[in-house]
């Protein structure tokens, strides 16, 4: 029974910290309070030091052999490498998604489109970002390419980074979020070329692609 009760307690630590480090309050770089943390949260050091495991291993912490653990942090050239690499994965699975795959798929992703919108609208940041990784990772899974799939949940944590690294205002973030709607119904009409233009928008926030496209 203890055991259950110590691992409640770190899931509950884990997922407080991540949502801390998603919605930015712990940004990158930043040295991980541990004694404050365990007096925020009421624990003992030894879930919150779980938790720092667990996040280190999914790739939003750095743990500092013999130191302390920091919010990773991404250069700029990283930042913009992550987001060529996910543009060219989603569109690659944007070319294998048939009627058959999106009429299976749409519920899913319609509910996590949703989900994107409402976080929005209660100003919760890190749910946001964890629906819209949901969002994309759908996505990607109803392609039905499993390389596709594989190396996608791998770099969903250095994504997330990504996501925190562009910090968008708020409206900016409420345009781009409204576009999941907008590529599922490019989806449903068959429009692939549209939907991959406005993905690369939506992942580089390059509004180049959406004026060609008026242009065109």
């Amino acid at each position: 029974m203890p055991k259950c009760i110590q691992n409640s307690l770190s899931d509950q630590v884990y997922t407080m910290l991540k949502d801390q480090i998603l919605s930015g309050q712990l940004k990158g770089g930043m040295k991980i309070p541990e004694e404050s943390l365990a007096e925020q949260f009421g624990v003992s050091r030894t879930p919150i030091r779980e938790a720092i495991r667990r996040l280190a291993e999914y790739g939003l912490i750095t743990i500092k052999p013999r130191s302390h653990a920091t919010v990773s942090l991404i250069s700029e050239q990283e930042a913009n490498d992550i987001a060529r690499v996910r543009v060219t994965l989603e569109q690659l699975a944007i070319d294998s998604i048939d009627e058959e795959s999106y009429a299976q798929n749409v519920k899913e992703l319609s509910r996590y489109a949703a989900d994107c919108q409402y976080a929005m609208g209660i100003g919760d940041r890190a749910t946001v970002f964890e629906q819209d990784s949901l969002f994309h990772l759908a996505l990607i899974r109803a392609s039905r390419n499993s390389a596709l799939i594989s190396i996608s949940e791998r770099l969903d944590a250095k994504i997330q980074q990504l996501r925190i690294a562009q910090n968008l205002p708020e409206d900016e973030l409420a345009y781009y979020l409204a576009q999941h709607a907008q590529m599922m119904t490019l989806l449903k009409n068959g429009d692939k070329e549209a939907c991959k233009r406005m993905l690369y928008e939506h992942i580089t926030h390059d509004l180049t692609s959406h004026v060609m496209g008026q242009n065109a």
